[in-house]
């Protein structure tokens, strides 16, 4: 299953990784990830060829150095799951204090 492999690689990087939001007693750094498309490819004749799961994670810290190396762990291991179209954005959470990283990418399976 591609969010589980993803899941245990992300948890290689920081301990604290949650689906879609993170709880209101969340430790930091955290990780939060969702997927944004889950597509399967079919060929001209109709059976399956591929299946593309985008996502986007989130990585939450108190400081923006650290926001950036977890994020470079991050994209390290999406990479060693032949994840692709691989972006990020610098952000910063005024309301919670707190700098964030989003990274968006692809993942095939076959």
């Amino acid at each position: 299953m591609i969010e589980k492999d993803l899941v245990v690689a992300l948890k290689d990087v920081v301990s604290k990784v949650y689906p879609l939001m993170m709880p209101e007693d969340a430790t930091y750094p955290c990780i939060t990830y969702q997927v944004v498309f889950d597509g399967v490819n079919q060929t001209t004749n109709g059976n399956f060829s591929s299946r593309d799961v985008r996502f986007q994670v989130d990585i939450y810290s108190k400081s923006y150095s650290e926001a950036k190396t977890l994020k470079d762990a991050v994209v390290a291991k999406v990479i060693g799951l032949k994840g692709g179209s691989i972006s990020a954005q610098d952000l910063y959470e005024d309301e919670i204090k707190l700098h964030r990283e989003l990274i968006d990418f692809k993942i095939k399976r076959t």
